[in-house]
C-alpha cells in the first residue's frame, strides 16, 4: 500500500517535468500553462494556511477547554474533538495524543481528522480562496452533504481496524513497532462518534427543510473564517517585521508563519510544498482530460457527470486543489457532487496515504476503504439532498446572467442553441 502513494507521487512529478518543458516552449497555453498555474497557487494557498497554522495555539486551547469536555460528557474520547476541527496532518494527530483517554480514541481521532479536520481547516478556506464567488453557494451545498458521511466513513474504517485485529503504534513515531491491538466494541465506536452523529443529523435536517438558511449560514461562516484568517496573517506579518505585539503585550501567542529553530515546516513552507506539488498535479489533470476525456465522459455519464466532473473525482483522490481547479468548468450539479465526494475522499492517494504510511502503516487499507466508501455515499447524499437545490440555483443564475446562456451545455445543446 505504501508503494501506491509513491507511484502517485512519481506520476505527478513526471507530469511536472513535462509541464516545465511545455512552459519553456509556451507558458500561455496547454500543459505549460497548467504547470505555471500550479506554481502560482502558492499565494492563494499561503493566505489560509498561514491564518490557520498561526492560530493553532488558540485553536488547541479552544478544543481542550471547550470541545474536549463536551465530548467527554457524552462519553466520547476527547481526542476526537481535536481532529473534528484540526486536520490530522496539521497538528491534530499530536493534539489528539495529548487529549486521549485511550489509544483506541487516538486512532479513531486520526481517522476523523482525515475527513472532518481536513475539511474545516483546509478544504473550506482553500475552496473559498480558489473558487469563483459565484460557486461558493454550490460549494456550501457540497460541503454540507459531504459532512454527513464523516461518521459513516470513520465507523467503516474503525470497524475494519477492529475486524482485522490491527496493531498500532502507541507513540508518535515513524519507525516504532506496532504493538498495541485496537480493541473496542461496536457500541464504543458509535459512542465515540456520537457527537459527530448529533451534529450531522441536525445538519441533514437543516439541509432538507431549510436549504436556503443553511447556505446563508455557511456563507456567513465562510466570511467570518476569511476575515479571521486575513487578520491573523496581517498581524503576523507586522509582528515579523516590527515585533510590535511582543513589545506592547510582552509576548505573541500565535505560531510563526515562517520556519524557525523550533519548526522547519511552518505555513510558508507548507504553501510552497503544496504549490510545487500542484505544478505536477495540474498538468496531470490536464493530461487526464485530454487523453482520457471520452472514456471519463462515458463512465461519468452513467451517473450524470460531465467530462470535467468525472476528471474532478480522479483529481480529488490525489489532491483536492487539483479538483478545485476544474470546478469552474463543471455544471452546478457536478460542482456539488465533486465537493461532496471530496469531504471524505480527498487526498486518498496523496497526503493522507503518505501520512498514514509514515505514522500508522498498518491502518492504510482500513483508512482507504473508509474514506472511499464515505466519498461514494457522499455522492448519493448530494444527489438526494443538495443537487435539487443546486439545479434551482442554476436556473436563477442563468436568468440573472451569472451563468452564461450556453455555459456548461454539452456540444449537441450548443449546436442547437447556435442554430436558433
Amino acid at each position: 500500500m505504501e508503494m501506491i502513494g509513491e507511484i502517485v507521487i512519481y506520476i505527478i512529478m513526471a507530469c511536472a517535468v513535462l509541464g516545465a518543458f511545455a512552459a519553456i516552449k509556451d507558458s500561455e497555453r496547454g500543459l505549460g500553462k497548467q504547470f505555471m498555474e500550479g506554481l502560482h497557487t502558492v499565494g492563494h494557498i499561503f493566505v489560509p494556511a498561514a491564518g490557520i497554522m498561526a492560530s493553532i495555539p488558540f485553536l488547541s486551547w479552544f478544543i481542550d477547554k471547550v470541545c474536549g469536555p463536551f465530548f467527554a460528557a457524552i462519553g466520547a474520547d476527547p481526542a476526537i474533538a481535536a481532529t473534528a476541527i484540526l486536520a490530522t496532518d496539521m497538528g491534530g494527530y499530536q493534539l489528539a495524543a495529548e487529549l486521549q483517554e485511550s489509544f483506541e480514541g487516538w486512532i479513531m481521532a486520526m481517522i476523523v481528522g482525515f475527513m472532518a479536520g481536513a475539511t474545516i481547516v483546509f478544504s473550506i478556506p482553500m475552496g473559498l480562496a480558489m473558487l469563483d464567488k459565484r460557486d461558493h453557494k454550490y460549494m456550501a451545498l457540497g460541503i454540507m452533504s459531504g459532512i454527513l458521511t464523516i461518521p459513516l466513513g470513520a465507523f467503516i474504517s474503525s470497524v475494519l481496524v477492529l475486524m482485522t485485529n490491527s496493531r498500532v503504534r502507541e507513540v508518535i513515531s515513524t519507525n516504532a513497532d506496532s504493538t498495541y491491538e485496537f480493541a473496542l466494541s461496536y457500541g464504543q465506536i458509535i459512542l465515540n462518534l456520537s457527537p459527530l452523529l448529533i451534529f450531522v443529523i441536525l445538519l441533514a435536517l437543516g439541509l432538507y427543510f431549510l436549504p436556503d438558511m443553511m447556505i446563508k449560514a455557511f456563507m456567513w461562516f465562510g466570511r467570518f473564517l476569511d476575515a479571521a484568517i486575513k487578520l491573523v496573517l496581517v498581524f503576523s506579518i507586522v509582528e515579523i517585521f516590527t515585533g510590535l505585539f511582543s513589545t506592547v503585550f510582552g509576548s505573541w501567542g500565535f505560531h510563526p508563519i515562517m520556519a524557525d529553530a523550533d519548526d522547519q515546516f511552518r505555513a510558508l513552507e507548507t504553501a510552497g510544498y503544496i504549490g510545487i506539488m500542484l505544478a505536477g498535479a495540474f498538468p496531470m489533470v490536464y493530461l487526464i482530460q485530454k487523453y482520457a476525456g471520452k472514456p471519463l465522459e462515458s463512465v461519468g455519464g452513467k451517473i450524470g457527470l460531465s467530462k470535467a466532473g468525472s476528471a474532478g473525482l480522479l483529481a480529488t483522490i490525489a489532491n483536492i486543489l487539483a479538483m478545485f481547479k476544474l470546478v469552474r468548468e463543471m455544471p452546478p450539479k457536478d460542482k456539488v457532487i465533486n465537493i461532496s465526494f471530496a469531504v471524505c475522499a480527498a487526498f486518498l492517494l496523496g497526503d493522507h496515504l503518505s501520512f498514514t504510511a509514515n505514522f500508522q502503516p498498518t491502518l492504510i487499507l482500513p483508512i482507504i476503504i473508509g474514506k472511499l466508501a464515505a466519498g461514494v455515499i457522499g455522492i448519493a447524499l448530494a444527489n438526494w439532498l443538495s443537487v435539487p437545490k443546486a439545479l434551482e440555483l442554476e436556473k436563477i443564475d442563468r436568468a440573472t446572467g451569472v451563468i452564461g446562456a450556453n455555459e456548461y451545455l454539452d456540444s449537441s445543446e450548443e449546436k442547437s442553441a447556435k442554430a436558433v
